[in-house]
């Protein structure tokens, strides 16, 4: 039943983004975020499985993952961007569409509380921490998928010289050595950084390492080592003192996380 039922739901999100993807000229977008949420799926499903979580969180977080970004297509389509502060909150419309699109007839009522809470709350910077413990498991597996499979696709972007699609780092301004003083400083307070402060590419790329403070699960915090994204991230970035700093803090948290789950 729970394979069937994540099969249903992924023939659905394919039938939802099938239109979006024959846009002429924007394809690359909507493809982006097809195969985002394909890999987020599977990495939900690599973290779950691998933290002796209930069958039924399983269930829900694969769900999720699978819906987490809808709200991204029509998000593009109307706006041209994924930047939330310039458009609309990503989250909420993914909920919208989602529904109104019958993506979740069929799935039994609790279940899809379980499911449209994650979604609502995978793009929140912190959390509540009074919800349900299943809740929370979801919310939390979904936001450690995401992050997870936006290291790579933001390394790839950050590889090129001149990006065809600045959208992919929310059309942030490049440059070889500037960042944003608040970004850092939070960060070294061991806080994730906040998009309101994005302006340079570093920053962006600094954003990305402080979410190595919010992932929630040991098997997150493995495959984020085992893939080195840290290491490939920091090479990019200026090797002042305040970066180094970071980096130190950085590797001894990671290591932290490691040791103690």
């Amino acid at each position: 039943m729970s394979s069937d039922l994540v099969g249903i739901v992924a023939r659905r999100f394919k039938d939802f983004t099938e239109p979006y993807l024959n846009e002429p000229g924007d394809d690359f977008a909507y493809r982006l975020k097809v195969d985002h949420t394909n890999r987020v799926c599977d990495i939900a499903t690599d973290i779950a499985s691998a933290s002796a979580v209930s069958p039924r969180v399983l269930l829900a977080a694969r769900i999720a993952a699978l819906l987490h970004d809808v709200g991204r297509f029509p998000q593009y389509k109307r706006y041209r961007t994924f930047r939330d502060a310039a458009s609309a909150n990503h989250a909420a419309l993914s909920v919208r569409h989602a529904l109104r699109a019958g993506m979740l007839a069929d799935v039994p009522a609790d279940l899809r509380r379980l499911v449209l809470s994650a979604v609502i709350l995978h793009n929140v910077r912190i959390l509540p921490s009074t919800l349900p413990a299943d809740t929370l498991a979801v919310a939390r597996i979904v936001r450690d998928s995401d992050k997870l499979d936006i290291y790579r696709v933001m390394i790839a972007h950050f590889a090129q010289e001149d990006p065809e699609h600045p959208e992919v780092a929310l059309d942030v301004k490049r440059h070889p050595t500037a960042y944003t003083q608040a970004v850092l400083a939070s960060l070294l307070k061991g806080e994730t950084g906040d998009y309101r402060h994005i302006v340079w590419v570093n920053d962006f790329k600094l954003m990305v390492v402080g979410w190595l403070y919010d992932l929630n699960y040991r098997r997150s915090c493995q495959m984020l080592h085992d893939l080195g994204y840290m290491d490939t991230i920091f090479a990019t970035l200026p090797a002042d003192p305040q970066i180094i700093a970071l980096r130190a803090q950085i590797t001894d948290h990671l290591a932290h996380r490691l040791a103690n789950g």
